[in-house]
């Protein structure tokens, strides 16, 4: 079975290249004109810094809600296993996903509590999502014509239905009560899962002390994302397209395109981020433009971005290879050699 394992790591970049030179191949010669014509730079520099803003945010979130957990865990640590998780997720050939890699480190650090501390990447994890799902719904409130077309209407119900049920279901994880009822009293008595159940309630206990610290990560996530977004768009300027869909307009579609990039399993996304932003482009050009154009400008805002967010990742290589044996041995590690239990 490790002989698959490892297979499909490599596999699934063999399907994202592939995917990606699909996607050229369908739109070359509009593709070719684009990339062979006159760049704006300044937009490139100014994406650069939302990018890498919004990087560090999402790093500054995890450390407010591992923090809120009372680990001994400095800013510093976050930044070095943040970097570490964006190498691991963007660059790395074959790389398990980066938030794995944190979650495996943090548990290793915390051997005592090694769920609560998987436990604050998972919900690092959610939050981000509910920040992509308010803010594409917030963006259906902004009048705008490009979003009247009929393939954009089930967008707009899984932005507010995303937003609906991530607010509540936060909302009741924060109800003091939630902890205190007797049958999740009861779930630490099961066995087996018994301690793993206490720890995790435990932990949520400490989150209900705190709550600041969620809706501060939650804050967080709305201005990472909305620097995230307006920094694809400074990519798409970039490029100097003869067309580019207006701010708002990503501020829409981009929260679909990256949640459809995140849930396909091939590295960060490569090719379905891509295949979504020219899905979207398509459907949101004016009638002046075509369809072939608006594929290749979609496509390339999109090649643009990521070329910028691998950049940006490599600015960690430094702390990836100094981790590569720490991740080598926590990945090798078997789970008793660290026995959980439960802590205060």
């Amino acid at each position: 079975m490790e002989w698959l394992k490892r297979s499909w790591r490599w596999f699934k970049w063999v399907v994202a290249i592939g995917v990606m030179g699909w996607l050229f191949q369908g739109h070359r010669d509009a593709i070719t004109q684009i990339a062979q014509g006159p760049k704006s730079w300044g937009y490139l520099g100014l994406a650069i810094i939302l990018i890498l803003g919004a990087s560090l945010l999402t790093f500054l979130r995890w450390w407010i809600l591992v923090r809120a957990q009372q680990f001994d865990f400095s800013l510093k640590q976050a930044v070095r296993l943040g970097f570490v998780g964006l190498v691991s997720n963007s660059i790395a050939p074959g790389a398990v996903g980066g938030d794995i890699v944190k979650a495996i480190l943090m548990a290793r650090d915390q051997p005592q509590r090694r769920t609560s501390a998987v436990a604050t990447v998972v919900l690092d994890r959610i939050l981000g999502m509910l920040g992509l799902f308010i803010v594409g719904a917030l963006t259906t409130l902004v009048p705008s014509g490009a979003l009247d077309h009929p393939d954009l209407q089930p967008v707009r119900w899984l932005m507010w239905g995303g937003s609906l049920v991530g607010l509540v279901s936060l909302g009741l994880m924060l109800w003091p009560r939630l902890t205190q009822l007797a049958w999740v009293q009861q779930v630490e008595r099961l066995p087996r899962v018994g301690h793993l159940a206490g720890e995790l309630i435990r932990g949520v206990g400490l989150y209900q002390s705190q709550p600041d610290a969620v809706w501060k990560a939650v804050l967080l996530s709305l201005v990472a994302h909305s620097m995230l977004i307006t920094g694809f768009w400074l990519c798409a300027c970039w490029m100097r397209q003869a067309w580019t869909p207006d701010l708002a307009t990503h501020f829409f579609f981009l929260p679909t395109s990256e949640l459809f990039g995140a849930f396909v399993p091939v590295p960060a996304g490569m090719g379905a981020l891509e295949g979504a932003v020219q899905w979207f482009y398509e459907r949101v050009r004016p009638e002046s433009v075509a369809e072939e154009a608006a594929g290749a400008a979609g496509f390339l805002a999109a090649l643009a971005f990521r070329i910028v967010t691998i950049g940006i990742s490599a600015l960690g290589a430094g702390y990836y290879l100094a981790s590569r044996t720490e991740i080598a041995q926590a990945m090798e590690s078997r789970p008793d050699e660290h026995p959980a239990a439960p802590g205060s």
